[in-house]
């Protein structure tokens, strides 16, 4: 098994050949993320998660944690009107007209294999024993919107691939305006964003240039992934090159409108969210119908662009 759970400090491990991914449950609800870069031992798992202090617009919603926000947390899938002022990741509106939604995580499920997105491309396996997947179900006690968060490690390439699942047990409908794949948020910014654009007869230009406060992203609004831009970016530390520094990448398997941006905040941190453009999105959610956002697959390499480039030409085979 390569996914691990401590229940005592409500962490769970994502463990690859050559890297790891930490989530930690702050206050026993919020999925936090703690970690992501080089494979650690599952046994120095703790003490990962940076609690930054938080500024004086930075709400927050508890008098016994003065220090706590959901502006400075670092979640693992960010929703709008409690605090958090970054872009999130997912949004609703719901009967009464709220766009505002807090999921909290009620249970989880760890198993052997990985499940098969309905209508949509993803990767897959031949066999159970070739990944293992975890399920973080979260959800709001006030509409009955569930989130169900998948996180497969893949055996065979050093990858991790997610998809979300938005269910409406409430009983009222429920309009979804924001359901991306991602969200991840970084503990710094001095990255460099590096995408793919280009235009008919001229594709696949490769552009690089370094974070600056504020969005900065990619996207597309024409029906189609198209030859403008790949749905696709890196993340790469300063210096980083062919074969040497740490890469981050993150690709959607999806061909329709996309958005996949970067903002740095006020603490100098990064969050990547990618997915369907929420531009002229809507969806409407009734009791008990369900929605699957597109599959992304994120690559972490030590060994520059060459280790992020293997696993994913490894990765892309089967869809």
């Amino acid at each position: 098994m390569s996914i691990y759970f401590h229940e005592e400090q409500g962490l769970f491990h994502l463990q690859s050949d050559r890297s790891s991914y930490v989530i930690q449950l702050v206050r026993g609800v919020y999925p936090a993320h703690a970690y992501w870069g080089s494979k650690i031992r599952d046994e120095h798992v703790g003490g990962l998660l940076e609690r930054r202090g938080r500024a004086s617009f930075s709400p927050t919603p508890f008098r016994d944690d003065a220090a706590f926000s959901f502006d400075s947390l670092p979640q693992e899938y960010p929703g709008y009107g409690s605090g958090d002022f970054r872009q999130p990741a997912y949004q609703v509106q719901l009967a009464n007209g709220t766009t505002v939604a807090e999921a909290e995580y009620v249970s989880h499920r760890i198993y052997s294999g990985k499940p098969k997105l309905a209508g949509l491309p993803a990767v897959y396996t031949e066999q159970d024993d070739e990944a293992d997947t975890l399920e973080l179900k979260l959800v709001d006690p006030i509409s009955g919107l569930t989130i169900y968060l998948s996180y497969t490690v893949m055996k065979s390439f050093d990858a991790i691939t997610r998809s979300v699942t938005l269910h409406n047990e409430g009983t009222e409908n429920i309009n979804l305006l924001r359901a991306m794949s991602i969200s991840v948020d970084m503990k710094h910014s001095a990255y460099e964003l590096l995408h793919l654009h280009g235009a008919w007869a001229k594709e696949r230009h490769v552009h690089r240039r370094k974070l600056s406060p504020g969005m900065q992203g990619i996207e597309s609004r024409r029906g189609s992934s198209s030859h403008n831009h790949n749905p696709f970016l890196a993340l790469l530390s300063d210096g980083a090159g062919e074969e040497t520094g740490e890469v981050y990448g993150f690709s959607l398997v999806y061909s329709g409108n996309f958005s996949a941006q970067v903002e740095v905040d006020q603490y100098d941190t990064t969050r990547v969210v990618m997915g369907i453009n929420p531009f002229d999105f809507s969806w409407l959610l009734e009791p008990g119908q369900s929605f699957q956002t597109p599959e992304a697959v994120m690559v972490y390499s030590a060994e520059g662009l060459a280790g992020c480039q293997g696993v994913t030409t490894s990765c892309t085979g089967p869809v």
